[in-house]
């Protein structure tokens, strides 16, 4: 179990690490017909991506991104407390609660980040064609469960934890 958690640490930092990076190339390097396609518009209506364009959609995508990264570098704290058989241990309860905040707040980013998307995806396209578009999908309501779901968990923890220490100073 043990091999299991680190392992499972190592890779959520690893994926914290590249979820930025991959962002940004992502946006830096992304087709102009893969955007108009995105946006629904044609070459006549939606000139090619400008670098402004690129970076501001990076700075957007950052902005639901860099919350999940962070709980999931969070998340390593948790599981080396752990693979340490400590499963109370405060600090791994914080860990575990920072990453469900972490998802959280990456799933409200996520919705507010889809509508300033498509308005700096569309800011070039020609008049009358400017998009704005609200989006709340299935993936960003199941990733908001989620989260929820383990800070629950996590604070149940933090109580549980609380009454352990308390006993212990009894006996």
């Amino acid at each position: 179990m043990a091999l299991l958690f680190n392992g499972l640490g190592v890779a959520g930092v690893a994926l914290a690490a590249l979820l930025p990076i991959t962002t940004v190339c992502y946006w830096l390097l992304i087709d102009p017909d893969s955007v108009r396609k995105m946006t629904a518009l044609g070459p006549e209506l939606l000139p090619d991506i400008t670098l402004p364009q690129r970076l501001a959609a990076a700075l957007v995508a950052l902005l639901s991104v860099l919350p999940l990264a962070w709980g999931m570098a969070r998340l390593r704290t948790c599981l080396v407390s752990f693979a340490a058989g400590r499963p109370f241990a405060s600090e791994g309860i914080a860990g575990l609660r920072d990453f469900a905040l972490g998802g959280l707040i990456a799933a409200l980013a996520q919705a507010i980040g889809q509508t300033a998307m498509s308005l700096v995806l569309t800011w070039t396209a020609a008049p009358g064609h400017k998009q704005v578009s609200i989006q709340l999908d299935s993936n960003t309501m199941l990733l908001a469960l989620f989260a929820g779901t383990i800070a629950a968990l996590a604070w149940a923890l933090e109580k549980a934890a609380a009454i352990a220490e308390e006993n212990r100073q009894f006996i």
